[in-house]
Order: C-alpha cells, then structure tokens, then sequence
C-alpha cells in the first residue's frame, strides 16, 4: 500500500543521472537537490579546491598592487629610465 501520489525517482543535481531507489541509501539530500554521494564528495571537494585556490589568487594580486602601486602614481620605478 502507498500513501499519496508515487513520487519519481530523484535526479542527480550533479551528474543528472536517476537515483534508482534501490540505490536511495548511497544518497546526499542538500539545498532541495538530491546527490549521489561521490557525485556530492566530488562537488565538495571541487569547491573546496577553488575556495583555497581564490584565496591565493586575491593574496597574490594584493601583493602585485602593493609592488605596481608606484607606477599609478607616476613615480618611475628604480634603474627604469625613458630614452
């Protein structure tokens, strides 16, 4: 017996593949979206790796401004000469 109206197997919000129920037990439900749990660790992990990554980036670029400052505010930077 069957309470309410049959629900369709779930998509994968990652790879869009069906879940199969029997597989149901190998699933992550996050932000209303159903994942297979690689598919979910893979998705973690890519934006695990792009967080750390944009953290390096805006530490770099501070470091490039800090070092190109000089030239925006017209001083010529030491051993440079225009001919």
């Amino acid at each position: 017996m069957q309470d309410g109206n049959p629900v369709p197997d779930p998509i994968c919000g990652r790879c869009k593949k069906k879940i199969d129920r029997a597989v149901r037990k190998e699933v992550v439900y996050q932000d209303e979206m159903w994942f297979h749990t690689a598919c979910h660790r893979e998705g973690a992990d890519q934006l695990f790796r792009a967080t750390r990554l944009a953290e390096v980036l805006t530490e770099v670029k501070r470091g490039v401004e800090m070092i190109t400052s000089p030239l925006f505010q017209g001083d010529e930077p030491p051993g440079w000469h225009a001919e």
